[in-house]
């Protein structure tokens, strides 16, 4: 059976699962409760470098939730996250020598630790955006990772510079969803908070990203970074993903994409040979093509002042119109429209 987003792989540390099991013991749920019916050996609790899948991973989540009946299950993760339980790469983005090289650390090697997330890293005149972005889709508990996730990175933040969480002035989450009914009874434990956002990000005001992290070692931090590369190393030979090696090829550039012949000799096969292995993960070319688009559309609105004309240009589509009935596919609103919520967003910030 094809698994083209690798859900069946065991990808995540098995460190996330013994948190949550904290936090359920605290309520009276054992162990043994929380993993009846999930296909997961009980044994990985006491190895530490063990992994599960994704599909694991969601099911117990899912299960977490309903057997504590809380919706806010994902802000009390996230601000239990600690930096060590992301094993080497907390440790290397604790030893940084500045909090901006913690963030890039965290930007590189996240598929490391997030299997459905990436990571991106911008800067603006005045703050620092780490940006969560899905790989693929999260058709449940989407919210709960998002969440968790967020969260988990601003308190880590707070940990990195020795500080309480809510002693960041300026610091601000952004969500994109709604704001949720429980969100009232945390907020006093929450740094400024948007919801109904573009993205779903972090904030941080440029004056923090030089500064030096409590735990800041050069030395330890280079040896941290030495593991990381060889653990991405590994993750990239045990994955052998053909379609996370087109992603990494299609880079928008003045002459758009590279074309599939172009992308093939890159990857040293024949483009029948490429389409076949695509086809083999579920997916094609031109569908990686158009996942690309979007990303970057939505990146382009966000960063820069081109018009929805030469976006659509850009990105190689010669009519505008059929760029915007594709945005608008994406997204479910229209450029001009995402454009301008995006606008009144930053106005209010």
């Amino acid at each position: 059976m094809k698994d083209p987003y690798r859900a069946k792989q065991p990808s995540i540390s098995i460190a996330y699962l013994q948190l949550l099991l904290e936090i359920l013991a605290e309520r009276g749920i054992s162990d043994a409760t929380l993993l009846q019916g999930v296909p997961l050996d009980p044994a990985l609790l006491d190895n530490s470098q063990a992994r599960m899948s994704p599909t694991q991973w969601t099911l117990l989540v899912m299960r977490a939730q309903a057997l504590s009946a809380d919706p806010a299950l994902g802000y009390e993760y996230g601000l239990r996250m600690r930096p060590t339980v992301h094993g080497v790469l907390g440790y290397a983005a604790m030893s940084a020598a500045t909090l901006r090289q913690a963030q890039e650390i965290s930007v590189r090697y996240a598929r490391l630790r997030q299997a459905g997330f990436t990571f991106e890293f911008v800067e603006d005149d005045q703050y620092g955006n780490l940006i969560l972005r899905e790989r693929q889709p999260i058709p449940v508990m989407r919210q709960f990772f998002v969440e968790n996730i967020l969260l988990g990175i601003a308190r880590a933040t707070a940990v990195l510079l020795g500080r309480d969480l809510l002693d960041i002035p300026g610091m601000e989450i952004c969500f994109d969803n709604a704001e949720p009914d429980y969100h009232k009874e945390w907020q006093h434990r929450l740094p400024t908070t948007h919801f109904q956002q573009p993205v779903n990000m972090l904030r941080l005001p440029q004056g923090y990203l030089c500064q030096r992290p409590v735990m800041a070692d050069p030395l330890a931090s280079r040896g941290a970074i030495e593991l990381c590369e060889k653990e991405l190393a590994l993750a990239a030979d045990q994955e052998a993903d053909i379609t996370q090696r087109v992603r990494a090829e299609l880079v928008l550039t003045g002459d758009g994409y590279p074309r599939l012949e172009q992308v093939a000799e890159k990857l040293c096969i024949s483009t029948r040979t490429l389409k076949r292995k695509l086809q083999r993960h579920g997916t094609s070319f031109l569908l990686i093509v158009e996942e690309c688009r979007r990303r970057d559309a939505q990146n382009l609105f966000e960063h820069s002042g081109l018009s929805v004309q030469a976006v659509a240009t850009k990105l190689g589509y010669q009519n505008p119109a059929n760029f915007s009935r594709a945005f608008r596919k994406w997204t479910g609103e229209s450029p001009t429209s995402f454009r301008h919520r995006l606008r009144n967003v930053i106005k209010t910030m």
